[in-house]
């Protein structure tokens, strides 16, 4: 059998002329529940960083550790979650201080990224899937007029084609575009948290390596 006739004769019905769009329809439900997702997520790991290092300050140079470990668990958070790390190995000297705080910086970030790459992924395949409802509209409307000929063309069906063709392509497109800004936002905000990260780190472990030299002298 013929392959434009078999492509015709699969995109006769209208469900299934539509299962690009149910597609590029679940890929662009799936990209706003995960920026929702993700946005939530940041939103509850986000602190006053300034308020918890005055906190932390006051605490660590009254040599008050545990205290300092109790604000980071009741502020819980990205940050606060690193910094409580760090907290617990203070004895043991700047370097695995560091360490400590290096692995659960990581742990965090990757908790702050999780899901996010699906965005892209996304903002990726969804302009391709309807570059892929493109090209069957095109067969289909070729296959429409080589089989009815040049005087029986039926200008209803090839122009459904035709529109067909043109909706999936601009559905894609539709998904794709705020897929890729929500990807670059929800990156640039993980990137903002990277900064703060660095930041107070060094200043938490700087204070807890004074205190620790005071105590020795």
């Amino acid at each position: 059998m013929d392959i434009n006739l078999c492509i015709a004769n699969l995109l006769q019905s209208p469900s299934d002329w539509n299962i690009i769009l149910l597609i590029i329809g679940i890929c662009s439900i799936l990209s706003f529940t995960v920026f929702i997702e993700r946005l939530m997520n940041l939103r509850r790991s986000e602190i006053d960083t300034n308020r918890f290092v005055i906190d932390m300050r006051k605490a660590i140079g009254d040599g008050n550790i545990i205290e300092a470990i109790g604000i980071c668990e009741k502020l819980g958070g990205t940050i606060a979650n690193i910094v409580k790390a760090g907290l617990i190995k203070h004895h043991r000297g700047k370097e695995q201080i560091e360490n400590s705080m290096e692995i659960a910086g990581l742990i965090e970030i990757a908790g702050l990224e999780k899901n996010a790459k699906l965005l892209s992924i996304i903002a990726y395949i969804t302009p391709l899937i309807g570059l892929l409802g493109t090209v069957l509209g095109f067969i289909q409307a070729f296959a429409e007029m080589r089989m009815s000929g040049l005087v029986d063309i039926s200008a209803s069906r090839i122009g459904e084609a035709m529109e067909y063709a043109l909706v999936t392509t601009a559905a894609g497109l539709a998904v794709a575009i705020p897929s890729i800004l929500a990807y670059n936002y929800i990156v640039s905000r993980v990137e903002g948290f990277v900064l703060e990260i660095q930041t107070t780190s060094a200043e938490i472990v700087d204070l807890l390596t004074e205190r620790e030299n005071e105590l020795k002298y």
